[in-house]
């Protein structure tokens, strides 16, 4: 199947492939910790913002049943082939589209869930902002996200290179925890994940009064 190419504006990696084999076995030991922690459950619509090969989604979409679903996006259309193979192989429904975090294909208020792991880091500050009034804007009211990311710097470089050299290179970013409450989320918390190897923001979208 052909795709047109996202048009995004931090890294996209095209070596799905490389980078699975590189990093696929270390990101797939965070998955259970990860959608434990947003508390994700039957019933839930959840969205992996950068799913790469596609783990996160597939992990989701064994919890959310029955009554839910889980959808993963990625600007690489090679890392979408990928997922797509890979759910195959596991007989799942997750659905897996191209598309930008920046520019989410979906209607308002249409998932309960967001998650994104080792994506922001990648992405310009300015592309941080859009992104960030994407996944408000899909979430419902009450709706929870969680981001994800190495804690280590020395390990956010490591990947951040790798990446580079399979992608392009974006702009330093901004502060996420300040961008993620100027994106109208409230109940931020942070902490570490996975032994201290992982550090996560998690927070939701405010609730709709009852006048709204």
């Amino acid at each position: 199947m052909s795709h047109a190419h996202a048009q995004a504006s931090g890294i996209v990696i095209h070596g799905s492939r490389v980078y699975d084999i590189v990093f696929g076995r270390l990101i797939r030991t965070t998955d259970a910790e990860l959608l434990a922690r947003v508390g994700v459950a039957p019933g839930d619509h959840l969205l992996d913002v950068g799913t790469g090969p596609g783990y996160l989604a597939l992990a989701a979409s064994r919890l959310v049943t029955p009554g839910g679903a889980a959808v993963g996006i990625d600007a690489s259309p090679e890392m979408i082939d990928r997922a797509r193979t890979l759910a195959a192989r596991g007989r799942s429904e997750v659905e897996y589209l191209v598309a930008t975090a920046e520019s989410l294909p979906f209607d308002d208020d249409a998932f309960d869930v967001v998650v994104s792991r080792l994506v922001f880091h990648h992405l310009p500050g300015d592309v941080k902002e859009q992104a960030l009034s994407e996944i408000a804007r899909v979430l419902k009211p009450g709706g929870r996200l969680l981001i994800a990311d190495f804690a280590s710097p020395a390990a956010k470089r490591a990947h951040h290179i790798a990446a580079h050299l399979l992608g392009n290179h974006p702009a330093a970013g901004a502060t996420l925890g300040k961008q993620i409450s100027d994106a109208g989320f409230t109940q931020i918390t942070s902490g570490r994940l996975m032994h201290g190897i992982l550090a996560g923001v998690a927070a939701r979208t405010p609730e709709r009064s009852a006048q709204g």
